[in-house]
């Protein structure tokens, strides 16, 4: 299960009178809620996430999913494209490249990464499908190529085999093929390292609850 606990719904700031204002800034896309280092997280790509969340915990509270959401698929994502952001660049264009290559019928390039076929479930450690590809292939254009943002590297994926209903922990077929910029083995502690150096801002002040209080020494922009 994916660690967490249950925190109070963002309000919606459209329909609440007097709900708390955004921070005013012209240097942030529109909708974004919260900052780490340079790097902005919309409120759309939480929301987005958390319905995969629900499906593998549909017991618990939709604030809940959010803040899963958040913790486990986004804002990591966030941080690892600031530790080597040259090298992110140069995977996503490869990516990109990859991508035209399968939609053409082509195929990729012998001398790089090449597509691999796993079958498993979300936590299936020794396929490494992961929750992000899962949730990807849930897609409504899921059997067609498609170019995901992953932990570290960019993946190039489909889902030939998607079940009929979907449960926590079904089991999907997935090809992909990952450009990955940061050492597999050894980045989940080179991002939590670098996490700890980066200043978290809150645009948005609905979602300051959503952010686990774990990270709240990394917070800069609240008043004592």
């Amino acid at each position: 299960m994916l660690s967490g606990c249950d925190p109070p719904l963002p309000k919606n700031r459209n329909a609440q009178a007097g709900a708390d204002p955004v921070e005013q800034t012209t240097d942030w896309p529109e909708g974004t809620v919260i900052v780490v280092g340079n790097e902005p997280i919309l409120a759309s790509e939480i929301e987005t996430w958390a319905d995969t969340i629900a499906l593998v915990e549909p017991s618990h509270s939709r604030p809940d999913h959010l803040r899963k959401a958040l913790t486990n698929l986004v804002l990591h994502k966030k941080v690892a494209r600031q530790i080597l952001p040259e090298e992110c660049e140069r995977a996503r264009v490869k990516a990109v490249r990859a991508l035209e290559n399968l939609r053409s019928g082509s195929g990729v390039s012998k001398e790089g990464p090449q597509v691999i076929r796993v079958t498993g479930a979300w936590n299936d450690i020794e396929q490494d499908i992961g929750l992000d590809r899962w949730g990807a292939s849930r897609g409504q254009n899921a059997r067609s190529w498609q170019l995901l943002e992953t932990l570290g590297g960019w993946s190039v994926m489909r889902a030939p085999m998607t079940p009929a209903e979907w449960l926590p922990n079904s089991d999907v077929t997935i090809e992909h093929v990952t450009f990955y910029y940061l050492e597999p083995t050894t980045m989940k502690r080179e991002i939590e390292s670098a996490l700890e150096k980066l200043p978290i801002r809150i645009l948005d002040k609905q979602w300051r609850e959503i952010l686990p209080v774990y990270y709240d020494h990394l917070v800069t922009n609240e008043s004592p």
